[in-house]
This record gives C-alpha cells, sequence and structure tokens, in this order.
C-alpha cells in the first residue's frame, strides 16, 4: 500500500532518535515559556514561546550539521542576536510596506532601528543618572536573548553534548526564578519536572543504546518501553505528589532570602532600572489602560461645572498671545482601537531652579513665559503648564520617551500644590511650518508618532487619504494637511450626552460613521488617527481649556474644562497643538504678539470647503437567530441521514491502493462505462475473458488494448494469488497505455446508437 502523505512528511523531517524525546523535550520548554506569559514581564512579551522554539529546533540543526563547536556558537549567538533584535524592535514590515518594494522596507527598518535605539539610549540615561525608567525593551530584549539560550542549550546539551539532563536544569533554574520572582502558577513547573524527567530518562538511555549497539552488546528491545513507562509513571506520580500534598511554604523561604542586604541593595537598583515591568501605570492620565482619557465628562452632573480644579496667573509681561495652547498635563502615543495608552517612560529627577533639558532638534526661536498655578482639586502632583515647560519653582520630576521625547512633569519630595513655572513657547507662523517636511522629522518620531494597530478600518483611512487629496495646485504641505483634517473634523456636532462606545467597536471608526456626534475624546483620537494614516507625526494631549481672566488677571479652571487636543510634529518647531473640537475655536498655529490679542484669533480655511461628513453607516443587522437555529437544525437532521454516504463520495476512489490494484480498478471502472461490470464471483482472468469478447473489442482501433489488458491482468493475478508482489512499475506503465483507447470506447459508445 502507498504510503500517507502525512507519514511521509514525518519521516522527512523526522528529528535525531525519533519524535517521542522531541516533543518531551519541546514540551518542557513550552512549560518555560507559557510560565513566563503567565507572568507578563513586559506587555510585547508573545515573542517568547517562538524565540525558544526557534532556539531549540535551529541548534538540533546546527549541532548535528555542523562538526566544528566554535563554528557552531559562533553561528547560534549571531543567529540569536539578531532573532532577538527582530523581534523586540518589531522589524518585520506590514504587508502593505513589504508591497511597496525594497527602498519603503530599508525606510521602515531604518526608522524602526532608530525608535529601538531612541527607546534603548533613553532607558541607559536613566540608570546613569540614577532616576526611575518604565522603559522595558531592553528588558524585553534580556528576555528574548536568555530565551533563545534556554531553548539553544537544551538542544546542545541533549543532541550533541548526548547529557539532556545538563539544559533541562539550566531550564528548570529559569522556571524556578521565573516562578520566585513573578510569582507564576507552581502547576507549570509540576508539568515541567514530569516532562523532563521522561524524556531526559528516555534520551539518555538512547544514547546507551547506540553505545551497545557499537560494542556488540545484546540487549532485549523491551527495555526501552518497560523504562519509558516506569519513567512516566514515576513522573507522573511524584506530579500528583506535589499538586496533592501540603505546599511547602515558599513565601516564607522567599522574605527570609529578600532580607538579605546585598539582595535589598540589588533589588531596589533593579526596581528603578525595570520599573515598567511587570507593574501597571498608576498616573494620571493612564486612561484607565487603554481607554478615553477624557471619558468621565460623558453624562456628567453638574458638579462638573462647579467644581474649581485650579487658578493660573500669566505674568503681564508675557510678549505673546497664549490663546491657542492649553493646559497640557501628559501625552498619549499608543492608539489601541478601544482609546489611549501611554509606552513606557523613563523618569528624572530635575531640582528646584534647575533647567529641563531642551530637545536639540528645535531649531526655531523660542519665548519664556512664566505662570503661576494653584492646583486646588485634589493631592495629585502632575503639573500643568502652557508650553513646554523649562523650570519649576520646586523639585519635579520629567518624564521622557526615550532621550529627548518630554512626556510630562510631575511633582516631588511632598509637592506643592501652588508652584511658578517657567516655560518656552515656539511663535512659528503658517508660512514657515507650510515649509517643514515630514523627510526631516528624527526618525524615532516618525516611527512612534506614526504607528497605528491593523485593526483601523479601512475606511478610516480612505477618508483620510480623500480629505488630504492634491489639489489643482499641487500636493499639500504637511501644515496643510494637518488643517484640512482639522477644519473636517470641526464640522461634527459635540456632545456631553452620548453613552460610552460599544466594547467591539473602533473608536475612531465608531465616530465618524456611526455615532457622528461626540466629544474631545472623539474629535481629537480621529485627528490624530487620520494624520497617522497619511504619514503626519502625532499625538493626543490631554489636560484643560484656558479660560478668560478676570479683572486680576486670574483664570479659574473648573472640572468641566477637562479637555483633549492633537498635536502635530514638525522638523525644527516640535509639538503644534491642533483644536479639532467644534465648540472651541480653531486658534492661530502659533503664538501672536500680544498686541494683536483683542482682536479674534485668526482660524485656518482651507482650499474651498471642507470634504462633507460621510452619510451615517445604516444600522448593523442583528443576525437571524431563528433562521440559523432552524439551518443548524436541518444540518443536523441531514448529516444524520446522509452523512455517512456524502463523506463516502468524498473520499478518494484509490485511496490505500497501490499502482496494481489501483490500474485494475481503473480498468474495471471503464469496463462499467462499455456495460460489461465485473460480476460476483468472477477471477480476474475471467473478468479479461468475457471483457475482451464484448463487441466493442472487435474494431481494428480496439486491438492494440487485448495485450495490455491480459498483461495487466497477469500482473493484477500474481499481485493478489501469487507470492509476487512487484510489477508495480509494469502495471502502471500498462494502464497509461490503455487509458486513451479505452476512454475512446467508453465515447463511441456514449455518443453511438446502444447495441
Amino acid at each position: 500500500m502507498s504510503t500517507h502523505w502525512l507519514v511521509r512528511l514525518l519521516d522527512r523531517f523526522r528529528p535525531p532518535f525519533g519524535w517521542l524525546p522531541f516533543g518531551l523535550l519541546l514540551g518542557a520548554l513550552a512549560c518555560l515559556a507559557f510560565s513566563v506569559l503567565d507572568v507578563g514581564w513586559v506587555s510585547n512579551d508573545g515573542f517568547i514561546g517562538p524565540i525558544m522554539v526557534v532556539g531549540f529546533v535551529g541548534t538540533m540543526i546546527v549541532a548535528r550539521r555542523v562538526r566544528r563547536p566554535a563554528v557552531a556558537w559562533l553561528l547560534l549567538i549571531a543567529a540569536g542576536a539578531f532573532l532577538a533584535l527582530f523581534l523586540v524592535a518589531d522589524l518585520w514590515p506590514p504587508w502593505r510596506v513589504a508591497q511597496a518594494g525594497t527602498a519603503a522596507v530599508s525606510d521602515f527598518w531604518r526608522i524602526r532601528l532608530a525608535l529601538f535605539g531612541d527607546r534603548a539610549a533613553g532607558w541607559l540615561a536613566a540608570v546613569r543618572g540614577g532616576g526611575r525608567s518604565t522603559e522595558t525593551v531592553v528588558f524585553a530584549l534580556g528576555l528574548a536573548l536568555a530565551g533563545w539560550w534556554v531553548g539553544a542549550l537544551l538542544a546542545w546539551s541533549a543532541y550533541r553534548a548526548r547529557r539532556p539532563f545538563l539544559g533541562l536544569t539550566l531550564a528548570g533554574f529559569a522556571l524556578a526564578a521565573n516562578t520566585f520572582y513573578g510569582q507564576s502558577p507552581i502547576y507549570w513547573a509540576v508539568f515541567f519536572f514530569g516532562l523532563a524527567i521522561t524524556g531526559g530518562v528516555y534520551l539518555t538511555h538512547l544514547y546507551r543504546e547506540l553505545d551497545w549497539q557499537r560494542r556488540g552488546i545484546d540487549y532485549p528491545a523491551e527495555v526501552r518501553s518497560d523504562l519509558l513507562i516506569y519513567a512516566a509513571g514515576l513522573s507522573l506520580g511524584i506530579m500528583s505528589l506535589a499538586m496533592g500534598i501540603p505546599a511547602i511554604n515558599f513565601r516564607a523561604l522567599a522574605e527570609t532570602f529578600q532580607r538579605q542586604e546585598a539582595v535589598v541593595s540589588a533589588e531596589q537598583t533593579l526596581a528603578r532600572a525595570f520599573a515598567g515591568v511587570a507593574q501597571p501605570r498608576v498616573d494620571e492620565g493612564a486612561a484607565g489602560g487603554g481607554g478615553l482619557p477624557r471619558s468621565f465628562l460623558l453624562g456628567g452632573g453638574p458638579e462638573l461645572a462647579e467644581t474649581v480644579v485650579m487658578t493660573a496667573t500669566l505674568r503681564p509681561d508675557t510678549p505673546v498671545d497664549l490663546s491657542p495652547y492649553h493646559w497640557r498635563s501628559v501625552s498619549f502615543d499608543v492608539y489601541t482601537g478601544r482609546g489611549w495608552t501611554r509606552s513606557p517612560e523613563r523618569e528624572e529627577n530635575v531640582g528646584a531652579g534647575e533647567i529641563i533639558p531642551p530637545a536639540t532638534a528645535i531649531t526655531a526661536p523660542t519665548i519664556r513665559v512664566t505662570q503661576e498655578v494653584d492646583w486646588r482639586f485634589d493631592r495629585r502632583a502632575t503639573r500643568y503648564t502652557l508650553g513646554r515647560p523649562s523650570i519649576f519653582s520646586h523639585d519635579v520630576v520629567a518624564m521622557w520617551r526615550g532621550q529627548e521625547d518630554l512626556v510630562g512633569v510631575r511633582g516631588r519630595n511632598n509637592a506643592p500644590t501652588r508652584y511658578t513655572v517657567e516655560t518656552t513657547i515656539i511663535p512659528a507662523a503658517p508660512e514657515q511650518l507650510r515649509a517643514a517636511s515630514t523627510g526631516d522629522v528624527p526618525p524615532e518620531i516618525l516611527a512612534r508618532y506614526t504607528a497605528l494597530p491593523d485593526s483601523v478600518p479601512a475606511r478610516v483611512i480612505d477618508l483620510a487619504f480623500e480629505i488630504t487629496a492634491p489639489t489643482n495646485a499641487g500636493p499639500l504641505s504637511a501644515y496643510d494637511r494637518a488643517r484640512a483634517i482639522e477644519g473636517f473634523l470641526r464640522q461634527y456636532p459635540y456632545s456631553l450626552d452620548l453613552p460610552l462606545p460599544p466594547p467591539d467597536v473602533d473608536i475612531v471608526d465608531h465616530f465618524l460613521f456611526d455615532l457622528q456626534t461626540g466629544f474631545c475624546d472623539y474629535y481629537a483620537s480621529a485627528m490624530v488617527v487620520m494624520a497617522r494614516a497619511v504619514g503626519l507625526p502625532a499625538r493626543l494631549g490631554v489636560g484643560f481649556l484656558q479660560q478668560p481672566a478676570d479683572a486680576s488677571g486670574i483664570q479659574t479652571v473648573r472640572q468641566l474644562d477637562a479637555h483633549s487636543w492633537a498635536e502635530v510634529y514638525f522638523a525644527g518647531y516640535g509639538w503644534i497643538e491642533f483644536e479639532p473640537t467644534a465648540p472651541f475655536a480653531a486658534a492661530a498655529p502659533a503664538a501672536r504678539p500680544a498686541a494683536s490679542a483683542t482682536s479674534a484669533p485668526p482660524t485656518y480655511t482651507p482650499g474651498g470647503l471642507p470634504l462633507a461628513i460621510p452619510d451615517r453607516a445604516p444600522p448593523r443587522p442583528e443576525p437571524p437567530w431563528a433562521l440559523l437555529l432552524g439551518f443548524a437544525a436541518g444540518l443536523l437532521v441531514a448529516g444524520r441521514l446522509w452523512g455517512r454516504r456524502l463523506v463516502a463520495s468524498l473520499r478518494p476512489r484509490y485511496a490505500g491502493l497501490d499502482e496494481v490494484q489501483a490500474a485494475f480498478a481503473r480498468l474495471q471502472d471503464g469496463a462499467a462505462a462499455l456495460g460489461h461490470p465485473p460480476q460476483p464471483g468472477q477471477t480476474p482472468a475471467e473478468f479479461s475473458a468475457d471483457l475482451l469478447a464484448a463487441p466493442a473489442f472487435d474494431s481494428p482501433d480496439a486491438s492494440a488494448l487485448r495485450p495490455a489488458i491480459e498483461r495487466l491482468t497477469h500482473h493484477f493475478a500474481a499481485r493478489q494469488y501469487g507470492p509476487n508482489k512487484e510489477g508495480k512499475s509494469e502495471a502502471a506503465a500498462e494502464w497509461r497505455a490503455m487509458r486513451s483507447p479505452l476512454r475512446r470506447l467508453v465515447w463511441r459508445r456514449r455518443l453511438g446508437p446502444h447495441n
């Protein structure tokens, strides 16, 4: 009989010593991977399983094919480092980038590597300066490298050194450390122990069998199966005891170990360096881990308009009009489809009166502005400023993404609620911003702030390109594209009387096409997502709206004034605020001289009227559950009545037959088509004689079939009833020779008059 294709495939790629020890070792490695995933050391830890498996399988291949250990390990070191960097830096290009050609892929790799370098350098700056960092990219890289080496050393010890328990011991120590520090479930360690004992014992015995064979020592074949049964039984027994008996008080042992002075010092250092590892963010503006930052405004009561959160005064000598700016706290950079969250950051302590380092990429001239803020709502340490903060009157913590991307500032050392801050403002005119090119934006900014999840619906991206399409005068500048998106969104009506978005929708798509009314989070999210879709680096800023000052020059800001907006990066100028929310004035893109502050702020009007709001999407039809249930019931009944018959009809007709049997079966099918099917009780020779006596074989065309049919019958009889099992190639050749003439006889009978 012919071998099934799956069996042939398994035989072709059969690992050394078979699939059983390979599966046991890989299962033990999988227990370690699942234990790490259960802890969730970093948010993007999905690479740990694949990199362990690739390290294990790749090393198994290298261990057998590369004779010199030094060369083998050089290959493994290079492959492990490359794969770890590739996965952690997310260098796999999306399909749309791959389709665009080599240049697009190279550019994608350039900006992704720049982002990785910026994140790693930011972490290093925090560690060197004694600061705190929630950046996890270095930890993730170390985790990926560790996973690779655990898998690689397990395969090397098992298939090259022939000492599988060395690699299993290393994997066991890694699992113990993960269980100890990460508090992962103990059952992964129990499963690992059972698989490791069984796999290690079985593979060790296979090596002994090889030695016995080389020395010519006779041994019973049953030893292998007996040993496997005993090892598996012992492992299952120990696993059952480990799961059933009272657990050892590991917590007490851990506390004793952790009280050691050296351990305490090391853990404090690691806690600062890897503050973002397996620790959720809890500071202001965290958006609940990925929701809408200002969702508390929806359905809020009158207390929002009555609760004063802060008062603020601008120094009377302020040389510019600050109406385009918001009281800003932090920015969000990661769009999840359901809302916003913040990527890992580093923290740097800045003393009172010290200057927060400015971004070196900003080359435009700046203006310094001083503000006095009195925060009254609660004891939060978040600092609110107009413009980029530079100097505070008290000790603060500056939060950074990478090296120079300032996220926000919060107070430290029991920070006062009243503080003075000096900020920098960039008074850029629209003509200057139109001249700024996205090609000059730092690649790490492009990589971080143009990223969108694959879940963003295509119609959102299509709408963004339609809004920013070239005009008769040519393509729009980056500034004009941003203003076009802003102007389009300001057509949507504003309301706070809205429910939270459904849990299964993209919020920007829901706002643009379904709800078509919204509040600040919807407008700002839509602008940031559409700006990123057309290649503009953009982020979401949160804080409060400015309020008119009273006679004393004091602004009173209430909880209802909480707000979010869009910020777009322009090379040489940094982040420029945009206001897409309809009820609030779309002010000039930057500060104007204070002398012009008495006039109404200019607004930007794109060339021609903005694109109209798309028609509201029709409501999603409810699934016809009754019809679906009836259809399912009908399928069950039909399967019961005709299922076996249908399966039989779909099964390959000649499955399980070798070449001789299949050729003779095809001949019988052809005879049936000629009106001479095989009869019950006929021998192969009787069937052939009856067929050759048919009138159809009297024609000259059929004379060539006679010897071929006789030879095939001879091969079939020898195959079925005699000791000769050969003749497969001859039978296949006989069938190929008679197939076309037999087919012509069949068609002649079908098309001609019936006998």
